[in-house]
């Protein structure tokens, strides 16, 4: 779901709390809904301008289009003064650190204890939500916030912490629409934690993904166990079928042809494409494990 079709949703939201009542019917509330469609195909949400801007929605979606640094500062500045508990402004405002990671580690390590706070004020730290935040769509902005602390602990080498963040988001949302789950994978290989990754791929069903059975190749091969790591990197080669075009590509520096090709929209699944965004997003595995390539190129040329 696009920021715009949340904010459409919260307009829905709006409109139920205003006009409906606790002990309506199910029809009823149908009936509102067919009203508020009615009313939005009439008026739909109009682009949001800097004059028509009322809420730090509203100003947080100009910062996000705002053509220069100075011009995104003042819409998220005054984003906090109508909302300074918003999650999604928060983040935000985050960008506007200047390049200091000392500062940033601060601010965001802050922002993450003060959201949670705020998740166990509104009550939404309870048993009936946690598992499905990503559904719930007050804790959004709440899962994106995590999302980029995680990734900020990933690059600044905190792996541990990472880890310990990347479990904490599946935990709150176990369908993982945000995909933590490939990133905590190549974190576990790094710290070599073989049973956790077992247990990681065994919760999504053992599916024979590129982004699981590559990283625990990968263990395989960091714990000197050669036979389970070229078992794993048998399974990918059946999984994805461009696997051993991508260790060749490596093995003779000629990467650059088909990161050329990859586009700004996503990559493709089961293709060279996902196995390249692998390698650049998870950068602090593939830089430390040279021998791997080198040995999965090998055991590949014959398979």
């Amino acid at each position: 779901m696009s920021r715009e079709s949340e904010k459409a949703m919260k307009e829905i939201h709006k409109f139920l709390e205003e006009k409906g009542t606790d002990d309506m019917s199910i029809d009823d509330a149908n009936e509102l809904l067919q009203e508020f469609t009615t009313d939005y195909n009439r008026n739909p949400l109009q682009r949001v301008t800097e004059k028509t801007a009322k809420t730090a929605d509203d100003f947080l979606e100009l910062a996000e289009k705002a053509s220069d640094r100075v011009k995104a500062e003042r819409y998220i500045k005054k984003a906090l003064e109508l909302e300074p508990d918003n999650i999604d402004v928060v983040s935000a405002s985050l960008d506007l650190i200047d390049d200091n990671i000392w500062e940033y580690y601060q601010k965001i390590s802050d922002a993450v204890k003060n959201a949670t706070k705020l998740m166990e004020k509104k009550g939404l730290m309870d048993e009936d939500s946690i598992g499905r935040f990503w559904g719930i769509l007050e804790t959004r902005p709440y899962m994106r916030l995590l999302d980029r602390y995680m990734e900020f602990m990933a690059e600044a080498g905190m792996m541990g912490l990472a880890a310990k963040e990347c479990e904490e988001m599946i935990r709150l949302s176990e369908n993982d629409n945000l995909g933590v789950r490939y990133r905590l994978m190549h974190i576990y290989a790094f710290l070599e934690r073989e049973e956790s990754a077992l247990e990681l791929h065994n919760k999504y069903d053992s599916y024979e993904e590129t982004q699981m059975l590559l990283p625990l190749s990968i263990i395989y091969f960091k714990k000197g166990d050669f036979d389970k790591a070229e078992n794993y990197l048998k399974r990918l080669c059946v999984a994805n079928k461009a696997a051993k075009k991508f260790f060749r590509a490596v093995k003779k520096d000629k990467l650059d042809r088909y990161v050329e090709e990859l586009s700004s929209y996503g990559y493709q699944p089961f293709t060279i494409q996902e196995l390249i965004v692998e390698l650049m997003e998870n950068s602090f595995l593939f830089g430390t494990i040279p021998l791997y390539m080198e040995w999965a190129y090998e055991k590949t040329r014959n398979m």
